[in-house]
C-alpha cells in the first residue's frame, strides 16, 4: 500500500460533559475554522460548558482494506490502526 491514505478530520462536540455530536471535515484546518466560529458564536459563558475534541481519522476505500489484508496475508506488512482492530473483531468471532 504505497500510496498516500486519505484522511479525514473529526471533531466530536461536547456539551455539558455528554457528547452532542460528531462532524467529519476534508481537513484539520477547516475543523479548526469550525472550532474558531463556534467559540466565537458561543462566547465565554456559552464556552463554559462547551468542549471539542479532535482526531485524523484515515478513510478506506474497499480495494484499500482487500490490497492491505493482501499484503499482509504475503507478509509485507504488519497490520496496524483500523485493520488491526477490524482483524482483532473478526478473530474473535472465530
Amino acid at each position: 500500500m504505497a500510496e498516500k491514505q486519505k484522511t479525514v478530520a473529526e471533531l466530536t462536540v461536547y456539551y455539558k460533559k455528554q457528547r452532542l455530536s460528531s462532524l467529519l471535515f476534508d481537513t484539520q484546518e477547516t475543523a479548526d475554522k469550525f472550532v474558531e466560529a463556534i467559540t466565537h458564536l458561543l462566547g465565554e459563558k456559552g464556552m463554559r460548558e462547551t468542549s471539542f475534541k479532535g482526531e485524523i481519522r484515515t478513510v478506506y476505500m474497499p480495494e484499500n482494506i482487500v490490497g492491505e489484508l493482501d499484503d499482509y496475508a504475503e507478509g509485507k506488512i504488519k497490520p496496524k490502526g483500523t485493520i488491526l482492530e477490524m482483524m482483532k473483531v473478526i478473530d474473535g468471532l472465530n
